[in-house]
C-alpha cells in the first residue's frame, strides 16, 4: 500500500525556494536531477515520509502543457507554532498572525516567490 507522499511544486527559481525550505522548515536537498532542457528537478526531505519536489515552471510549460501550475493549499502540522512562527518569521517577508481555528492554532506564510502556506497545530 502508500508508503510515501511527494509533492511536485513548479517555481521560476527552484534554488531560491530550496534554500528557502532549507532555512525555514529545515528541510533537506536529497536529490538533485539535471532535466532534459538543462534545469534541475530538486528534491527536499521536509519530513520522514513526505518530500517536495520542485521543478521550474517553465520545464513543465514546455514538457507537461496540461499540468495545472497552481501551488496546491498546503499545511503543515507542529507541535510548536510559536517556535516555527518565529523560525519562519527569519526567512519569509510575509508572515501571518497565529490566530486559534476551533481547536488549533495556525498561521500561514508565502516564499519568496509568493506561494503561501499554512502552519497549524497538530491533533491528538
Amino acid at each position: 500500500m502508500l508508503k510515501k507522499f511527494e509533492l511536485m511544486l513548479y517555481v521560476d527559481d527552484v534554488e531560491l525556494i530550496a534554500d528557502f525550505f532549507k532555512d525555514a522548515l529545515n528541510a533537506e536537498i536529497i536529490k538533485k536531477t539535471k532535466l532534459q532542457d538543462g534545469s534541475f528537478e530538486l528534491k527536499l526531505k521536509v519530513l520522514d515520509q513526505v518530500n517536495i519536489n520542485l521543478y521550474n515552471v517553465d520545464f513543465i510549460k514546455n514538457f507537461s502543457p496540461m499540468v495545472s501550475l497552481e501551488t496546491p493549499s498546503i499545511m503543515f502540522l507542529t507541535d510548536d507554532v510559536e517556535a516555527t512562527h518565529e523560525q519562519i518569521s527569519k526567512y519569509s517577508k510575509d508572515v501571518g498572525d497565529i490566530m486559534v481555528q476551533g481547536c488549533q492554532k495556525v498561521f500561514n506564510f508565502s516564499d519568496p516567490e509568493g506561494h503561501y502556506f499554512a502552519i497549524g497545530t497538530t491533533k491528538d
